[in-house]
């Protein structure tokens, strides 16, 4: 018993003598310690991607060429947001109801890629609108900053659009070309697909010079497709090359359809954004004839000329070919020496004429043919 209790005793001491150094401790030392939490890298980085910087977070092995060629473009690659004013009329009830006209804020949002350091931005029509549109343009890049965008000029035909912005040494991506490239070739698309800014998306080159038609009018012509995914919202975004070099604006993805993406050659895109930069439209080669492919059957209902060819079906009054002479009914064969088969031929060959210049056109009328010299004019 005597024993038991000296052990008691000295219990208790030790507890007290814990419990002061742990008041020292809490009321003098603690407050002057000072803790950092420090965020690991997986949760500071978004994608590998510093998005103030654009730099990798860590060294890439070199078989990561689709990171590669995202980093190599990633900061040219803008966010666009398109806001324009709409007058809303009331329908049969709300007039019954005397409720007056509304207005509201539509926004079309897409992606641009800068193509020079003092700020010019390749993008579609589609998403910026028609250069007499009024749409509010707003421009935001990788590292944050906004810019209010000034519309240059938009082309319908091609949905290309140049948007300029006020800056200096800005990100310019480097610029390919669609010369040299195959099916099966890598690429990787970047972009802003249903709001969910820069994103990184790869494939190959499914195919070259696609002709797509839309619901809306719009005829593409020698389009790339590729098998990058891209939504609503990619519009206007760059496709890249495995060096990060720009070949095409990223235009249109099929409905109902996986692994199926569109890009305007960059070749195309920077011709159109030249001529907009220049005059703000695309000054447009026009002769002033509508034609449809010659038939048999129809050369025989209408005692036409049995030749390969399209017929002209209409000429417009003081146009370019009403002033050469040319008449409803002529069957045209030739376009500079170049044999025409179809209306679509046709459309093509006279689309690479250049406004000002002179164009010989082989017409057959009847059992007679001849050469006629028509002033390519621009198209009004």
């Amino acid at each position: 018993m005597p024993l038991s209790s000296e052990n008691s005793k000295r219990a208790w001491l030790r507890m007290l003598l814990l419990l002061g150094v742990a008041f020292v401790l809490g009321g003098f030392v603690l407050p002057n310690i000072h803790i950092t939490w420090r965020e690991s890298e997986s949760q500071a980085s978004m994608g590998g991607l510093d998005v103030s910087l654009g730099k990798p977070q860590t060294s890439l092995s070199p078989l990561e060429v689709y990171a590669r060629a995202a980093q190599a473009v990633y900061r040219s690659v803008v966010y666009i947001d398109a806001s324009e004013t709409v007058r809303v009329e009331p329908d049969i009830f709300d007039e019954m109801m005397g409720v007056e006209p509304q207005v509201e804020q539509s926004h079309w949002e897409g992606s641009g890629v800068i193509i020079t350091p003092d700020g010019y931005i390749l993008t579609n029509e589609h998403v910026v609108g028609r250069s007499d549109s009024g749409r509010t343009i707003t421009v935001t890049l990788a590292d944050g900053r906004r810019f209010k965008g000034h519309l240059v000029g938009a082309d319908y035909t091609t949905d290309v659009a140049l948007v300029k912005i006020d800056g200096h040494n800005l990100p310019a991506a480097k610029l390919g070309t669609v010369r040299g490239l195959v099916p099966g070739q890598i690429c990787v698309a970047i972009g802003n697909p249903l709001g969910l800014r820069f994103t990184v998306t790869n494939g190959v080159i499914s195919a070259l010079d696609r002709p797509i038609a839309t619901d809306d009018g719009r005829i593409y012509s020698h389009l790339i497709q590729h098998s990058a995914a891209i939504n609503p919202g990619n519009s206007g975004g760059p496709l890249v090359d495995i060096e990060g070099r720009v070949i095409g604006i990223n235009t249109l993805v099929r409905q109902h359809a996986e692994g199926i993406g569109f890009a305007i050659p960059i070749d195309t895109a920077l011709q159109v954004a030249e001529e907009l930069k220049a005059y703000g439209r695309v000054p447009r080669p026009w002769l002033g004839v509508v034609v449809q492919t010659n038939t048999p059957s129809l050369a025989t209902r209408f005692g036409l000329p049995p030749v390969k060819g399209v017929v002209v079906t209409g000429v417009y009054r003081d146009g370019p070919a009403a002033q050469a002479g040319i008449e409803p009914g002529d069957v045209i064969t030739r376009v500079n020496g170049r044999p025409i088969t179809d209306s679509d031929q046709f459309r093509a060959v006279t689309q690479g004429l250049k406004v000002g210049s002179t164009v010989t056109l082989e017409v057959h009328r009847g059992d007679q043919y001849a050469q006629v010299q028509v002033q390519v004019a621009q198209q009004p």
